[in-house]
């Protein structure tokens, strides 16, 4: 959960915070945008929550392989046993 959470305030202070975040600092000046592009804000949103979405099923799926990486281990310690 900690990384969930992790990753996603990563991505909030990368896309939203302060004035646009880092990426609107780095970009403006070649892009542009303001208040004319405010219909991009629901997107960004959607960013941050597929960040904690993909980070999560990501923790999941290297819990399961360690699970059984653990399991053909011990298997193998009895069979050899």
């Amino acid at each position: 959960m900690k990384k969930i959470l992790g990753v996603m305030v990563t991505m909030f202070f990368l896309i939203c915070w302060p004035f646009g975040g880092i990426w609107a600092i780095i970009f403006q000046p070649i892009i542009g945008g303001g208040v004319e592009q405010s219909f991009l804000y629901p997107l960004y949103a959607g960013l941050i929550i597929l960040s904690g979405i993909i980070v999560g099923c990501t923790v999941i799926l290297y819990e399961e392989i360690k699970a059984l990486r653990n399991e053909i281990v011990n298997s193998k310690k009895a069979d050899a046993a």
